[in-house]
């Protein structure tokens, strides 16, 4: 087969070179762009089955009003300038310059001026509630909710957000630094620095490419070959990719970057042994056909086998269920195919068109071995037992540490630390306190009106009493269960006593109300007492609830007798003290109870107010109420996202077959992440190390030698994961690896660090054949030595360039990668396996028996490097 397709490459040389970059610019012409079909929301990569994606459905179909997919929070920063300036009422100042930017901030964005997908905007300037609840506790930090229409990922959401940049820009006094943040903002500053971390990336990798081929060929044209065929591969695979984010599934957006590290790492290795071997078949005088065909015919087996098992590596990501692996996985293992075929078809054309060219100004010629390969070939073969010792010994301790080593889910961790996303955070961290910044929601749904209201104080307290809650927010305690002002509002106690405060201090003036608005006043009050004496038989004889209700009976009484019916408040409110002589259980009505109260004694103020919290935290028939819960520790720890986890197991008691009882917010997100990427790891090992135990079971026709290549891999991960684990903690202190770093890592090594034992081993099968185990061992080694080592440096070299982007989880995936390949190459791939397959000798081979000597190099009579060499 590989003798066909060699003379196939060399007959249509020049069809196979138009047809490839013909095809490149089409599909890159008429593919949409990648950037605008993938998505940076996690959200969006979580499996259907996921709580938080089944809590975030029900929150949406129960709070329909005050969900919104997307949202940004704008930071206002007054700590330079002395605070915010209030009123005597506790309200904004707006005649001050802060204030009348917020306001007008405010106006905007209510305005027929405002972007079409803002949904709405509470700022401190809403209410004097709103400034209870906006304002840090120091009056120096406001924040401003911008609830948006679409989610974080739409480009309607980017535009939105840098429209609202620019107003603030121009409208912020230059005393205060203003800032966004929240899930949109960061979602829309990771687009932007994964973007930038693309452009660095390439230029980078192809600046690496080129001096390493000039360094390895010494000719300026050689290195246009890979870098061509490398080039119309990328951009085949990026437009196919893009094709499929836009139609059959969301991909990341940092499948874009990795797609360009993979094929100039892994293409730029297949053509570099393509050139190699051309370069040996050229220097024997040959002719240009005859070298093409049998490079082809000896390298592709090898470069088969190798993108076999990348490709094995790549689709077994396809069966994680956390879609930023499943999504990403196809598009790699797409991308390796491509890069092969190019490889395989377009690289030979090139060759043979180029000829003895293709080395220019120098010229074709057999490639010395290297002494350095030899010596170290030679003691590793003649002391197998002491090198694996030695090498173990020194890899265990590291690799134990990296594998016990908790990973990061900082939301934040990808950004550079002048985002303005990070910035605004870290203020609102400051100044608010972690937990604020994050709340969870917890929606229970289906409930009985009639005990909702005990529910929730049942609920509230049971939550409060978590050592890891900070704080707890209902329509009973809106303002958290720490603030007093608006505390305990479902309890009769605090009602009438309210009603009563505001009626003594002549909030509700009778006097001043005309006959219309007097009436509702008393009907509500009316309606408010009847419920009470109905839910309460226990009152009902109360002379303080028959005085009261004597007297709405008569507005002209209540009018006259105001002292008297305040009086008869206070005394109806300590029959529902929980400090009574005699305390009555539940005192709690439907929360709807307190609206018609709020209504009637605080009028259309107080009543709006009261209907505003109420669409917050009760929905429309008043069978399911929401509660905002504060965390006392970080968002992004493991201790706040077992706490999430214990919450859910206790909302197991409120939930039935009619409703639910579930848990949102971002540590809700990042708690379902960390449980799928624990199932994805367990999950995505077995499948990458079957699938490549087979693709080497085949190529070797032996159980044993790819059991221990394996072990030998997983060796060289665990020890780079603790070497990266060691040095981004010590260097760029950080709390340990992004989450998604060590399973990519895993595929990467493992796949990669396979690809090279398989360029050592054919040569070995080879050698051995001619030489016998340990001279055969010894010879392949330091043959394949310096090649091998230029592909392992070229490609480590594209995965280092990573580094130079904005996201840090690229940048630490992409030094785990680099460091892993150049010690699978210098060590692993040099002594270890050498060393390995020395000890295990002729049972290396086992079943199939040790490899004969192939036809075609004794007919040469020269050795045939068919390990691509």
């Amino acid at each position: 087969m590989f003798r066909i397709l060699g003379q196939f490459a060399t007959r249509y040389r020049k069809l196979i070179i138009v047809v490839w970059i013909v095809l490149a610019g089409v599909i890159t012409l008429i593919a949409p762009d990648i950037n605008e079909v993938s998505s940076s929301n996690q959200a969006d990569f979580l499996p259907l089955d996921a709580p938080f994606i089944h809590a975030n459905q029900v929150y949406k179909d129960t709070f329909p009003e005050a969900f919104y997919p997307g949202s940004s929070i704008v930071v206002v920063d007054a700590r330079e300038t002395g605070g915010i300036p209030l009123t005597e009422s506790g309200g904004v100042d707006t005649t001050s310059e802060i204030g009348k930017f917020i306001s007008d901030f405010e106006a905007w964005l209510n305005s027929p001026d405002k972007p079409s997908n803002v949904g709405g905007v509470f700022a401190p300037t809403t209410t004097d509630l709103a400034t209870t609840l906006l304002l840090s506790s120091t009056k120096d930090v406001a924040i401003i909710r911008v609830s948006l229409t679409t989610t974080g990922t739409e480009l309607a959401t980017q535009q939105t957000l840098h429209t609202i940049d620019n107003w603030l820009s121009q409208h912020a006094p230059s005393s205060i630094k203003v800032y966004q943040t929240g899930e949109a903002p960061i979602v829309t500053n990771t687009v932007e620095s994964v973007a930038i971390s693309v452009d660095r990336t390439i230029w980078v990798t192809i600046a690496l490419v080129v001096l390493m081929l000039l360094l390895v060929y010494r000719s300026p044209v050689s290195p246009l070959v890979p870098l061509l065929a490398v080039t119309v591969a990328y951009l085949i695979t990026r437009g196919i990719v893009a094709f499929i984010g836009a139609n059959v599934m969301t991909i990341t957006s940092y499948t874009n970057i990795l797609l360009v590290v993979v094929l100039y790492g892994a293409g730029t290795d297949y053509c570099l042994f393509l050139i190699s071997r051309f370069r040996e078949e050229m220097a024997d005088q040959i002719g240009v056909e005859q070298a093409t065909r049998n490079t082809v015919e000896l390298v592709s087996e090898t470069i088969s086998s190798s993108a076999g098992t990348i490709f094995v590596g790549f689709v077994a990501m396809f069966f994680s269920k956390m879609g930023i692996f499943s999504s990403s996985g196809p598009a790699l293992a797409i991308g390796i195919i491509v890069a092969a075929l190019a490889g395989l078809t377009f690289t030979p054309a090139l060759l043979a068109t180029l000829g003895e060219r293709a080395f220019w100004p120098g010229h074709a010629k057999h490639r010395d071995t290297g002494r350095l390969y030899q010596t170290i070939s030679k003691q590793v073969s003649s002391h197998p037992l002491a090198a694996v010792i030695i090498i173990v010994v020194i890899m265990l301790p590291l690799s134990i540490y990296g594998l016990n080593q908790r990973f990061s889910y900082n939301m934040l961790g990808d950004l550079p630390d002048d985002a303005d996303a990070v910035r605004g955070y870290h203020v609102l961290e400051e100044s608010l306190g972690q937990g604020n910044i994050m709340p969870l929601s917890l929606i229970i749904t289906a409930r009985d009106p009639r005990q909702v209201a005990g529910e929730i104080i049942t609920l509230s307290a049971d939550l409060a009493a978590m050592p890891e809650v900070d704080d707890v927010r209902s329509l009973n305690s809106p303002l958290g269960q720490n603030n007093p002002l608006m505390d305990n509002l479902l309890r009769l106690d605090t009602q009438i006593n309210l009603a009563a405060s505001m009626m003594a201090a002549g909030s509700v003036d009778q006097s001043s109300l005309s006959p219309q608005q007097i009436q509702p006043l008393l009907t509500g009050l009316q309606a408010y007492f009847a419920e009470i004496a109905a839910n309460f038989p226990q009152v009902a004889d109360d002379p303080n609830l028959t005085t009261i209700q004597s007297m709405l009976e008569n507005p002209l009484s209540l009018l006259l007798r105001r002292a008297e019916f305040v009086s008869a408040l206070n005394g109806l409110a300590e029959r529902f003290s929980p400090i009574a002589a005699d305390p009555i259980s539940s005192p709690y009505l439907m929360p709807t109870s307190l609206l018609t109260l709020a209504a009637s004694v605080g009028g259309d103020e107080v009543g709006g107010m009261m209907s505003q919290l109420k669409s917050n935290y009760l929905n429309e028939d008043g069978t399911a109420y929401k509660l905002d819960v504060v965390l006392a520790g970080s968002p992004n720890s493991y201790e706040t996202m077992d706490t999430v986890l214990t919450i859910r197991d206790m909302l197991k008691a409120y939930d039935n077959e009619q409703g639910d009882a579930v848990v949102s917010g971002t540590i809700a997100l990042l708690a379902d992440v960390r449980a799928t990427i624990d199932e994805d790891l367990l999950r995505t090992i077995g499948l990458v190390l079957l699938g490549i135990f087979f693709v080497l079971l085949f190529m070797l026709r032996s159980v044993v030698a790819p059991l221990y290549l394996i072990a030998t891999v997983l060796l060289s991960f665990a020890f780079t994961l603790g070497l990266t684990n060691i040095v981004f903690r010590a260097v760029w202190d950080v709390p340990g690896l992004t989450w998604y770093v060590p399973f990519f890592m895993f595929v990467f090594l493992v796949a990669l660090g396979i690809d090279y034992s398989i360029f050592v081993f054919g040569r070995i099968k080879e050698e051995v054949a001619y030489h016998g185990t340990r001279e055969g061992i010894h010879i392949a080694v330091a043959r394949t030595g310096s090649i091998i080592t230029s592909a392992g440096i070229i490609l480590a070299g594209t995965f280092a360039a990573m580094i130079t982007g904005e996201i840090k989880g690229l940048a630490e995936m992409g030094f785990a990668v680099a460091a892993g390949v150049l010690i699978d190459t210098f060590v692993v791939r040099t002594m270890l396996v050498p060393a390995l397959a020395t000890l295990f000798g002729r049972w290396t081979w086992w079943p199939s028996g040790l490899p004969k000597p192939q036809s075609q190099r004794q007919n040469l009579g020269e050795p045939v490097l068919n390990s691509g060499d």
